[in-house]
């Protein structure tokens, strides 16, 4: 049976091994049943000022139906990307953003489809609305696609509140950091494999100035004063950070502190997964968690800064504990409940969440916001 609805994505595509790219491949998938789906992606590799990462493309993964198009170098790419998401006659193109590093790019497509397929509703699907490491000339670069775009796709209600200071009028959908089930190994085997006993907490993904490492480090020997838990950082350091891994090398508990700068594959982060007690998220700034999606899919509560989206996603004595930001004595303390409090005491509330934050959900979420949007538009052309 043909598929009636018609969209058209631009973002990142594997081989690269990033969460943006891997979230847009699944939404890509997710989509597919339901719409006639189109997938633009990027020609050029980013420039490596941008993305220091050592491990940035995986090979054993596939690019699917992408096209790659888009290159950041070249105006005359950005045209022809307009044209051809236009020559697909979509409803609607769903733009992943995640860095002002884009926002010529993307105004730019974005202001030439306006032009050349008026019907076409144009909405930026945000990881982040404002970048890791701000400033005036990146916010700046920002506003020019939000002002272009029609309409957001955020996983943080105060993302929400950033978007209607930025383009008062236009409307935003909020939807959790969608969650994927993965196969994982059971949870004694896991710990056999990496060689854990006794409690662990867990600290998973690129290892960044923002994400507060370095408030878990510091805080680690109270952490294992109270809980004599172990503490694992897995994921590659990026270069902003570089000087953590000297940190828990010095720090008085090293002997409980596991430090592993390397690329963890999907398979990696299953087994770590399943192996901790807890995840801890100490961030000092973020907006929706790839991470805290992978640890509610998994069924393990989360330590968490009440920071960004992820106050809320980690409901405390449900999904997790939540902690003040940067607040040394709040992380100890928060870790200590939940561990004395135990995963099969978080297992109902994490199973809803996971639930009600599936990939399935999702896409008829952004699939109704895309008809509201259409509805509003019509209605505003009669």
């Amino acid at each position: 049976m043909a598929l009636t609805r018609r969209i058209a994505i631009l973002g990142p595509a594997p081989p690269d091994r990033g969460g943006i790219a891997r979230e847009t491949a699944l939404l890509a998938e997710t989509l597919a049943p339901r719409a006639s789906v189109f997938w633009y992606t990027f020609s050029r590799r980013y420039p490596r000022w941008l993305d220091p990462r050592r491990f940035d493309e995986d090979s054993a993964l596939s690019s699917g139906d992408a096209h790659p198009i888009l290159d950041y170098r070249s105006p005359r790419t950005w045209r022809r990307t307009a044209d051809a998401i236009a020559g697909d006659a979509p409803e609607a193109l769903l733009l992943s953003w995640w860095t002002a590093f884009w926002g010529l790019p993307d105004r730019a497509v974005l202001r030439r489809l306006a032009k050349v397929s008026p019907k076409t509703r144009r909405v930026l699907l945000c990881h982040n609305v404002d970048d890791h490491e701000g400033g005036i000339l990146k916010r700046f670069l920002a506003l020019g696609a939000f002002l272009a775009a029609d309409g957001f796709v955020v996983h943080a209600t105060d993302d929400r509140q950033r978007l209607v200071r930025l383009a008062p009028g236009k409307p935003v959908l909020v939807q959790p950091h969608p969650v994927l089930a993965a196969p994982a190994p059971p949870r004694q085997e896991a710990r056999a494999r990496l060689g854990v006993d006794g409690p662990l907490v867990l600290f998973l993904g690129l290892v960044r100035r923002y994400k507060g490492v370095d408030l878990l480090l510091d805080a680690s020997p109270g952490i294992v004063a109270a809980t004599g838990a172990s503490i694992a950082v897995v994921g590659e350091v990026f270069s902003d950070a570089g000087d953590l891994a000297r940190r828990a090398q010095m720090s008085p508990v090293r002997d409980h502190i596991r430090w592993k700068d390397e690329y963890a594959s999907e398979e990696q982060m299953a087994l770590w997964l399943s192996a901790c007690d807890i995840v801890v998220l100490p961030y000092r700034a973020i907006s929706g968690s790839g991470i805290a999606a992978r640890a509610i899919a998994a069924g393990r509560p989360m330590v968490a800064a009440a920071v960004g989206g992820l106050k809320d996603v980690v409901v405390p004595g449900v999904t997790g504990e939540l902690f003040a930001p940067g607040s040394f004595a709040g992380l100890i303390d928060a870790i200590r409940v939940g561990l004395e409090r135990g995963t099969a005491f978080y297992a109902p509330g994490l199973a809803e969440a996971a639930q009600r934050a599936s990939w399935s959900h999702y896409a008829d979420a952004v699939l109704e916001f895309l008809a509201l949007l259409g509805a509003d538009r019509g209605a505003a052309d009669r």
